[in-house]
This record gives C-alpha cells, structure tokens and sequence, in this order.
C-alpha cells in the first residue's frame, strides 16, 4: 500500500478504491459533493468529527486514519472485490434499503441454509448427501 498523509488523499485514494462517486460520499454525509471535493484536494482541512465518522465507517476504517493521526488502517481487509464492491453498496443504501436487503439474505438462508451445510461438509471431506 502506499503510505498517504494527507486526509484529503487518503479520502479520495479510499473512495476510489471503493468505487464509490463523489456524490456516493456526499449523499452519505448530507453535504453537496463539492464538499467532498474540498475535503480531497485539502482546502477543507477542518473536517466536522461526524463527517470524518460517517466516512470511517463507509470505507471500513477509522476516523483517526483518515485524519492523518494514525497509519494503521484497518480498512485493509482481505475481502474480494466482488465482496468488497457489495458492502459498498449496502453502506450507501437508506435504511429502508438495508432492511430490503436482510429480509433477502434471511430468505436466501432458508433457501440454501441446509445445501451450504452440505457443501461445507464435501470441502471438508464430511460430505453427507441426505
């Protein structure tokens, strides 16, 4: 990873990575996506606390990171991109969307639950086909 110092490239370089637009950020924080442009470039040094919040938990990281006043960055996360590219999505979802989104999951357990015991069980070499 390349080490970044500055707040403003440590945002955009988390953004990017995260594929998500600038008004992705700016929807999720409640402020206009020139906002969020200013925070990047550095013009904006003094980002509100909530805002660095809302940010850390967008990409999976902490606030202290993205201020510059720590280098470890939990966000680095051994997720593939298609898991990571998920998250994302369900992190910029309005809570009516989140609560779509588990009910789906929820159904896909009792769908597949049992035939994902069993295939489980085949990867570990207990394969036990009912």
């Amino acid at each position: 990873m390349i080490h970044l110092s500055k707040p403003g490239d440590r945002i955009r370089e988390l953004r990017l990575r995260h594929r998500l637009t600038l008004d992705d950020v700016a929807r999720t924080l409640g402020v206009g996506r020139q906002a969020v442009y200013k925070y990047e470039q550095g013009t904006v040094t003094n980002i509100p606390l909530d805002n660095l919040e809302k940010m850390a938990f967008l990409f999976g990281t902490t606030p202290g990171y993205l201020a510059g006043w720590t280098d470890d960055d939990p966000s680095q996360e051994d997720l593939t991109a298609d898991e990571a590219q998920l998250l994302n999505s369900y992190r910029v979802l309005p809570d009516p969307g989140k609560q779509y989104i588990h009910q789906q999951l929820r159904a896909a357990q009792l769908m597949f639950g049992e035939k994902s015991a069993d295939i489980s069980n085949s990867v570990t070499g207990r394969s036990e086909m009912k």
